[in-house]
Order: structure tokens, then C-alpha cells, then sequence
């Protein structure tokens, strides 16, 4: 149970809804063994258990996704639940939180970072770990093998930061307190690879190390929390009592199905539009982790050279404001529907007319990392001053929301201008107080906007930080890679092929583990 506990909190990120999750999956797992639909091979009960487990996670944080876009206010955004706890409760959680850090594993693309979390921290063997993410074997070890890659090219190059041998990487590092974003990743990785002295001291650093990608996947160990097992039974009885109860479609083996977000995807196709994608490719603000109790983290892996996904929450605040390490990443840019194939998730198309792109104006040079409507990222100007302006966007329904925080030691009088007249911003100029933050509402007028692909930025002062949008008018064509549109209440041809279909054994749409809210078992119908 500590296992699945742990499994679940490096998902949800929150101790009650980890626990109400565990508690909805132990009682699915009851229920399906009562009616002598548990895997065959006792083999395969671990990993039904936390198949079951990333199931009940999913379904929860697309629900929770769901209700978040039709509310569509700023002042829910940065609501985290378990906030109301103070005193050794909210600090005892923090701690455990913060040790599922992973900072070598911060650079890993979210299907990569899963299955290294069940790997490494679960000690799942690579059959284990692809029957829990529905792949097949030679899949799954591919994917632990780029994903071992990655961490270790991500170790090297925090060897050099530590080395304090390089002026630059200390500029781009800067604090070292803080999470490690993405996009500082990239930029770290890349600046190791590219300056010769730093490329010969990772060498140096990594000496006796076995070649990038070989070494043994399940090395070492990282933490497992203890599970509440309290809390746990009530949540599970709760679910028992329950009148309605939510459940999932199931293959021929017993493993929970996913089934893909079809109100979505419909959506997508009448809008014809990119949704509000934040690309993390700002480096003003350094943000990097060098968790003292992990420096010495499981060893794995170096990089495929394939492109780095910043899908991750790279500035999401904790209890209480403190920022921590979303671990498992099956969360909700995943949702219920993307990655079990083998295959990255489609992200960047979904309701909204725009895509956001946040770049720091003091760099040269821009990575890029592709983000998901969950994922952010964060500026801010004036390094090493006392007043700082931290800029950071994500996507809400049909608009982009972007967050200002006052960092440093004295107030900012900030300013914030559009470059087309389309954009519409809730406010344009302010002053926050050292620590204060406030949320700017970015959204398109249609009336105005153009029927051609258009590009457009909003900047702010005095940071410097520029937030880029993307969209698509109405009368410009979708994009290449979606398909034509068919009738609403079609199926959509991207649903999980005949192989996937529940056996005859399976529950029919009226199964009574399924509420009238829930037809199918559908994660996102819940």
C-alpha cells in the first residue's frame, strides 16, 4: 500500500486527493475481484494494482481539468487543496513532497518520467512497467532506455553546476534552492555539450560511470512514504457506499482501458483553433533543484538528442506557496487520454483560439520547449537587484492567464502592453508588494482578429518578458494534423482500436459500476 500511496501522490501532488484516489482504486480492485475478473497471472497483480491506481489519478485530474476550464476564474487558478492545514500537518506534508524530488529526472518527457518513477522508485522490471502504461515490452524498454538517458545527461550537467566552474553556467543557474525547470534543463544540457571546459568537467564528474544509457534501470532507490492507511480504508469504504461509482472499461487481460476524451476532441474540431499552449522557453528567472537528500539519486541514462517536452508544472506552488516536484507526471496534461500507445500525447490542440509562448528578453538565444495547457513558465527581470517581476502563463478554457509576482525586496510598479489590437488585456499596469501576485486574463477579440495564422506578443516591464501568442481566425484552415471534421456524435476515429474492446466478459455500458454521469467508464466522463 505505501507503494500505491506514494505512486498516487507523485501524481495528484496532494495528500487528500492521493488518498481519496488510492481509496477509489483499492475499492475498484475489491469489487473486480468479487466478480472474478482479476488477471489470470498472479504475476500481473502488482502492476494491475497500480494500473488501477493511475486510472483512479487520471480520472480524477481530468475532472478536476474539466471543472477548472468552466469556471475560467483567476482566483481558482492557483487554489491547492489541503492549503487550509498550518502547523506540523502542512510542514509534515511538505516534507513529504519534497521528498519525491527527482532533480536528474526533471529534464525526462512526462510517458518518460512515469515509467521511470515505476521503475526506479517502485522497482518495477520492464514487463511489469509496461503492462501498467498498456505497452508492449520492447515499447516500454525503449522508453526506459531514452528516459535512463536523459537523467543521466541531466546528472552530468548538474556536476558542473556544483563545480562552480563555469561563470556562465553560474549565471544561468543562479540560485540553487529552487525547482529545476525544463526549460533551464535544456539550456544547461545544452550549454555543457556546447563549452569545452564544461563538456571536461562532466567528464571528470562522471569518471568510472558506465556509458550514458547502460546502466541498470532499477539502481538505487528513492523514497517510498509511508502510506495513511486510515485514511486510506475510510476513503475506500466511502467509495463502496457510494451510489453512484465511477469504473473503467477493461481489456481481455483485467487492466483498465482508457477512453478518449471525445467532448474534447469535438470541440477542437469545431473551434479549428491552437489551444492557449504556454512553451516554457523562459531563462531570465533561474529556477534549478539541488535537493541536498538526493544528489546522490539513482543513477541513469543519457540523451536520444530527441526534443524535451516541458509538459511538466515548473513553478506550482505547494501548500502554503512553496513550490514542489511534480514526480510521476501521469497527470493532467496527460489526462485520460494520451501516451499508453507508446506514443507521445497530441497536445496543442483543444478550444482556445491561441498559443503562448514566454520568452525572457535578456537572453540571446531561445530554446524552445513545447508545453501543455498545464504547464508554465516563469521570468523575471532585474537578476541580482531587490526588485524582481516573475511572469508566468498557463492556459484556462478559452483564454490565457498569466500571473505576476513581485519578487525581492521592494514593491514593482509593472506595466504591460499588446502588440496587436485583438488581444484583449484584463489590466495593463499596476504596482505589486514584495511577495504579491496578480493575474492578468489574455483573451482574443474575434471580431478583430485575422482569418489568416497569426503570431502577436504582450510585453512586460520592467522584466522585459515577453509573452508570444499564436492562434489561427476563423477562416484559416485547421492545422495539417488534425483530421476532417466528422459529424459531432460520430465516434472519434482515434479511439482505442478493436483490440482494446472489452471481451464479452466485460460489463456492458449499463454495468452498475457506472453511474448515469459515467456511460462507458470514461475517465473524463466523471
Amino acid at each position: 500500500m505505501d507503494g500505491l500511496f506514494t505512486y498516487c501522490l507523485s501524481v495528484m501532488c496532494e495528500h487528500d486527493t492521493a488518498t481519496a484516489a488510492l481509496g477509489e482504486a483499492l475499492a475498484l480492485a475489491e469489487r473486480q475481484h468479487e466478480r472474478g475478473r482479476t488477471p489470470s497471472d498472479h504475476a500481473l497483480h502488482r502492476p494491475w494494482l497500480y494500473a488501477l491506481a493511475r486510472w483512479a489519478c487520471l480520472r480524477r485530474l481530468t475532472e478536476q481539468r474539466q471543472q477548472t476550464e468552466r469556471s475560467e476564474r483567476p482566483e481558482h487558478a492557483g487554489a491547492t487543496p489541503g492549503s487550509h492545514l498550518s502547523g506540523p500537518a502542512a510542514t509534515q506534508r511538505r516534507r513529504e513532497l519534497a521528498a519525491l524530488a527527482w532533480p536528474e529526472a526533471a529534464g525526462t518527457a512526462p510517458e518518460q518520467r512515469e515509467a521511470l518513477e515505476l521503475a526506479v522508485r517502485h522497482g518495477l522490471p520492464p514487463k511489469e512497467v509496461a503492462a501498467v502504461l498498456s505497452l508492449g515490452l520492447d515499447a516500454a524498454s525503449a522508453l526506459l532506455s531514452n528516459a535512463a538517458c536523459e537523467v543521466e545527461r541531466t546528472r552530468a550537467a548538474l556536476a558542473v553546476v556544483k563545480s562552480k566552474s563555469c561563470s556562465a553556467v553560474e549565471r544561468l543557474a543562479g540560485d540553487d534552492h529552487l525547482l529545476l525547470s525544463t526549460a533551464l534543463r535544456r539550456e544547461l544540457v545544452r550549454h555543457v555539450d556546447e563549452c569545452g571546459d564544461c563538456r571536461r568537467a562532466a567528464e571528470r564528474a562522471m569518471a568510472g560511470v558506465s556509458w550514458p544509457g547502460t546502466a541498470p534501470v532499477g539502481t538505487g532507490t528513492l523514497a517510498v512514504l509511508e502510506a495513511p492507511r486510515p485514511a486510506v480504508r475510510a476513503a475506500m469504504v466511502a467509495v463502496r457506499r457510494a451510489r453512484f461509482q465511477h469504473g473503467p472499461r477493461f481489456d481481455r487481460h483485467g487492466f483498465p482501458v482508457e477512453v478518449k476524451d471525445r467532448s474534447a476532441r469535438r470541440d477542437r474540431i469545431r473551434s479549428r483553433a491552437v489551444t492557449t499552449t504556454v512553451v516554457a522557453t523562459v531563462l531570465a528567472a533561474p529556477v534549478l533543484a539541488l535537493w541536498a537528500a538526493y544528489r546522490g539519486a539513482p543513477l541513469t541514462g543519457e540523451s536520444d538528442g530527441a526534443s524535451v517536452s516541458a509538459s511538466e508544472r515548473e513553478d506550482r506552488a505547494g501548500l502554503d506557496g512553496y513550490p514542489y516536484e511534480n514526480a510521476a507526471q501521469g497527470g493532467t496534461e496527460r489526462g485520460a487520454h494520451g501516451g499508453r500507445d507508446g506514443t507521445p500525447p497530441q497536445h496543442g490542440k483543444g478550444t482556445s483560439g491561441a498559443a503562448a509562448k514566454a520568452e525572457g528578453a535578456d537572453r540571446g538565444r531561445s530554446g524552445s520547449a513545447s508545453g501543455t495547457p498545464s504547464a508554465s513558465g516563469t521570468s523575471t527581470g532585474t537578476r541580482g537587484g531587490t526588485a524582481q517581476l516573475a511572469v508566468d502563463a498557463r492556459s484556462a478554457g478559452r483564454s490565457t492567464l498569466i500571473t505576476l509576482t513581485a519578487r525581492g525586496g521592494s514593491p514593482v510598479r509593472w506595466s504591460a502592453s499588446a502588440e496587436a489590437p485583438w488581444l484583449v488585456l484584463s489590466r495593463t499596469s499596476g504596482v505589486l508588494r514584495p511577495g504579491e501576485s496578480t493575474t492578468l486574463r489574455v483573451s482574443v477579440d474575434r471580431s478583430r482578429e485575422p482569418s489568416r495564422a497569426w503570431s502577436a506578443g504582450i510585453r512586460f516591464a520592467p522584466s522585459g518578458a515577453v509573452v508570444t501568442l499564436e492562434g489561427r481566425g476563423q477562416g484559416s484552415p485547421p492545422p495539417s494534423g488534425d483530421p476532417s471534421p466528422p459529424p459531432s456524435g460520430d465516434p472519434s476515429p482515434t479511439d482505442p482500436p478493436s483490440s482494446e474492446d472489452p471481451s464479452p466478459s466485460d460489463p456492458p455500458a449499463d454495468d452498475p459500476s457506472t453511474g448515469p454521469g459515467d456511460p462507458g467508464g470514461s475517465p473524463s466522463s466523471g
